[in-house]
C-alpha cells in the first residue's frame, strides 16, 4: 500500500475551529479544502498515470493501445473518443464506456458546440455511452471500459483528517489515505493525449 500524505500548513486562528465545532456553517476552511484538492489530484494521477514510487502502474500507461492524439480542434474530438471505442470493441472490451478528462481537456469541451448547435458533450456521452467525469490529474483524457472487473482501487487507509501541532494563533492538520491501484486488463482503456 502507498501512503499519500497532504500537509495543511494552517487552518487560521483557532477561533475557526471552535466555530465549526459549535455548528458555524461559516467557518473558514479554506486550508483544508486545498488540501483535500491536491490530495483528489494526487489519486488520480496515481490511478491514471501511475506512481513509480509507490510501484503502481496507471491506467494510461498500462494501456496496450497507441495513445490517440486528440489535439486542439474540438470539433475532431467526437472522431478520436469513436476510434478509441472502436479500438476497445475490436479487443473484446465491451462498454459502456466512460471518458475521464483532464482540466484542460474538459474546459475546451464544455465550452465547444458542433455545427448546428448540438453540444459537444452531449455527442461523445452518446459515443461512449456512460459519463464524461473532470479529473484533476489527468493529463489528456482516457477512455475506459465500465464494465468491471478491470481497474481495482484499493483503499487502506481511508482520507483521514490528523493533528500536526499548534500554536496560540493557529492549528495545523494534514491529510492521509493510503492505497493502491492495479490494472487488470490493460487492453481496457485508450490514452487521449493533448
Amino acid at each position: 500500500m502507498a501512503s499519500a500524505k497532504s500537509a495543511v500548513n494552517s487552518l487560521g486562528p483557532r477561533s475557526e475551529l471552535r466555530d465549526a465545532d459549535r455548528g458555524a456553517r461559516d467557518a473558514d476552511l479554506g486550508a483544508l479544502d486545498d488540501a483535500a484538492q491536491r490530495m483528489a489530484t494526487a489519486e488520480n494521477r496515481a490511478v491514471f498515470h501511475g506512481w513509480q514510487d509507490a510501484g503502481i502502474s496507471g491506467i494510461a500507461e498500462a494501456s496496450t493501445h497507441d495513445p490517440i492524439p486528440l489535439g486542439e480542434d474540438c470539433e475532431r474530438y467526437p472522431r478520436h473518443v469513436a476510434r478509441a471505442v472502436e479500438e476497445l470493441l475490436n479487443v473484446g472490451v465491451a462498454g459502456p464506456y466512460g471518458l475521464a478528462l483532464g482540466p484542460k481537456a474538459y474546459r475546451r469541451v464544455l465550452e465547444s458546440t458542433e455545427h448546428g448547435g448540438y453540444l459537444l458533450f452531449e455527442h461523445l456521452r452518446r459515443i461512449l455511452g456512460g459519463p464524461l467525469v473532470w479529473a484533476p490529474g489527468v493529463e489528456g483524457a482516457v477512455v475506459v471500459s465500465q464494465r468491471s472487473g478491470d481497474f481495482v482501487l484499493e483503499v487502506g487507509e481511508d482520507l483521514s483528517v490528523g493533528y500536526e501541532r499548534h500554536d496560540d494563533d493557529a492549528v495545523a492538520l494534514y491529510l492521509q489515505e493510503s492505497l493502491t491501484f492495479r490494472v487488470l486488463t490493460s487492453e481496457a482503456a485508450v490514452a487521449l493525449t493533448l
